[in-house]
């Protein structure tokens, strides 16, 4: 089972087959790049939107295409920022066979994949619980599982004591679960004690100014521990982020 850090580094390493011909000896030999993931992306449905043009520039293909037919479903996983990391590693070789590229190489597979890809909070999460065995696969669950529905009441975690690798941060507006956008991230350590830097490692994907990349694992401050009750649903922490204080985050075990 990864950690949730292990799991961001497999997006930062994805690894991209690609054919090179020698004129010389008139043969034909396999090489692998090496591209980062590094972008937010959300999708959006709406006629003419960025989003959509990126969508279709990386999920275009022929019904013709055997290959294609047969990784379509996750290479728009990966179109709409919904991907596990093979799912992009798929796109990006779908790039490749499709001529998307004129040169094929790291810098331009990187253009490529910095230009039209990225993952979105749930596609992050969703991929990580996959990944270790928590949820099941299916393109409706990668694609339809928003941050929201990770707040459950029934699987909150009220004892600061007990946070533990693996569970999640659910956003907060007050006291109600925030949406429409909402956000989720996974804890991947945390200590009950005030130490300088922050004291809870948390990896997400976020639209956040303040986050560089926006795949990351950076360390959150824990200000303020609210106790459930008196109508706060389950507790609430209020945390210190990429260097602003003020985002309340209930905490679910999956």
């Amino acid at each position: 089972m990864p950690t949730p850090v292990e799991f961001m580094q497999r997006y930062r390493r994805l690894r991209v087959r690609s054919a090179v011909d020698n004129p010389a000896s008139r043969t034909c030999h396999e090489t692998t790049h090496s591209v980062t993931l590094r972008n937010y992306f959300m999708m959006d449905w709406d006629e003419g939107t960025e989003e959509l043009r990126d969508y279709r520039a990386v999920s275009r293909g022929s019904r013709s295409d055997i290959w294609f037919n047969q990784n379509k479903h996750r290479i728009r996983n990966a179109a709409m920022g919904k991907g596990a990391p093979q799912d992009y590693e798929l796109a990006l070789e779908w790039a490749v066979r499709s001529n998307k590229l004129q040169t094929i190489n790291q810098h331009n597979l990187q253009t490529f994949c910095d230009d039209h890809l990225g993952i979105d909070c749930s596609g992050f999460v969703t991929n990580y619980l996959i990944a270790c065995g928590k949820r099941n696969y299916s393109d409706s669950t990668v694609r339809n599982t928003g941050a929201a529905s990770y707040f459950q009441a029934n699987r909150a975690v009220n004892d600061a004591n007990t946070i533990q690798q693996g569970d999640l941060l659910v956003w907060m507006d007050g006291n109600t679960v925030r949406r429409s956008p909402g956000h989720v991230a996974v804890v991947d350590s945390y200590v009950n004690q005030s130490v300088t830097g922050g004291n809870m490692r948390v990896v997400e994907a976020t639209g956040s100014r303040h986050a560089r990349p926006k795949l990351l694992s950076s360390m959150y401050a824990v200000e303020r521990i609210i106790e459930p009750g008196r109508g706060v649903p389950a507790m609430i922490l209020e945390v210190r982020r990429h260097g602003t204080s003020g985002s309340r985050v209930a905490v679910m075990r999956v």
